[in-house]
């Protein structure tokens, strides 16, 4: 395999990382967000343990997903910053 092609696999890899990290962080915010709706559901109709232990474990999933959301940082486009000339 050229060096080439090792560099194309290696990038290829890294998208692949970065889109599946992008998915379990997307996820999280949903699983979390649907959690803590259901949550307060059981909250609302009445005292119940089973409803503060959900609320509790869906804001710990949603600050999760918050944070490796986060974590991903901004979309950029190599090429286009490589080929913007310098501002002066």
């Amino acid at each position: 395999m050229s060096e080439l092609e090792e560099g194309g696999a290696a990038r290829s890899r890294g998208r692949r990382r970065e889109r599946d990290a992008e998915e379990r962080a997307r996820r999280a915010l949903g699983g979390g967000g649907l959690l803590l709706v259901a949550g307060l559901a059981l909250v609302g109709v009445g005292p119940s343990d089973a409803g503060m232990a959900l609320t509790v474990l869906a804001l710990v999933v949603l600050i999760y997903g918050i944070h490796s959301f986060g974590r991903l940082g901004t979309e950029r486009d190599g090429q286009s910053e490589q080929a913007r000339a310098p501002s002066r």
